[in-house]
């Protein structure tokens, strides 16, 4: 074919794809795989009270199928609301705490809402930006043997103690922050279109320590310690799209 007949052809073929791009009252479905890129910023080891200088964690990376669902209340705003399969991060130590590797592990669930501004609705190529409310459950927490021994240690050397055996427990707290999303659809077909979304996350973990152990007389003792780690990830998604 002819060049000057295939310029009007594919111009045609962008005009008729804009034309049906997204309006008011649609629902889009986006699929794919989140990979989040943790960003650490530990506090210190509270240990009964005392803080332990540059004893602090590192929490890892993971990825995780995600899915999301958006109602377009204009040609413009949408409303979205994330969900994903539970990601699992381990727990390393760091500075001080680095000599014992890992300290554990714990899974996540993070759903968010957001209101999204989409800039060029009835375009092929359809930048959005967002914000929202994030609320990270954090759950199947569980700590290594390294850790356990590390506390012991270091209450032992601290207090002159004997203290033996027993094991170290965790509990994160939930946590509410806010979410930043920038993304991009591409349509592939009338109704299904490619996506590419990143997203800044607030999330802080508050964790605490419960380490239950026994004195040299076999009296139980109960050891408590706490620390705080803003996580703040970058979550990038590669989904695929369907529009309804």
């Amino acid at each position: 074919m002819s060049p000057k007949y295939l310029l009007p052809l594919v111009a045609a073929a962008m005009m008729s794809t804009s034309a049906i791009a997204q309006s008011q009252g649609d629902w889009i479905v986006r699929a794919g795989i989140g990979f989040i890129n943790t960003d650490t910023d530990s506090g210190d080891l509270v240990f009964e009270g005392t803080r332990l200088e540059n004893f602090q964690v590192n929490v890892d990376n993971n990825a995780r199928p995600v899915v999301n669902l958006t109602w377009m209340a204009t040609d413009n705003v949408g409303l979205e609301v994330l969900a994903a399969w539970p990601f699992r991060h381990n727990i390393d130590g760091r500075g001080a705490l680095e000599p014992i590797g890992r300290l554990g592990s714990t899974k996540h669930l993070p759903p968010t809402v957001s209101l999204q501004y989409h800039f060029r609705p009835n375009q092929t190529v359809r930048p959005y930006a967002g914000i929202g409310l994030n609320y990270t459950w954090f759950f199947d927490q569980s700590t290594t043997d390294g850790l356990h021994d590390g506390i012991i240690a270091t209450a032992n050397a601290a207090t002159g103690s004997d203290f033996t055996g027993g094991q170290t427990s965790l509990n994160i707290k939930d946590s509410f922050g806010i979410a930043l999303q920038f993304g991009l659809d591409i349509d592939l077909t009338r109704n299904t279109f490619l996506n590419f979304d990143l997203r800044w996350i607030d999330i802080e973990a508050d964790a605490r320590l419960r380490t239950r152990t026994e004195d040299g007389q076999g009296n139980p003792v109960e050891l408590r310690s706490r620390i705080k780690a803003d996580i703040d990830p970058w979550v990038f998604t590669t989904a695929i799209g369907f529009r309804f």
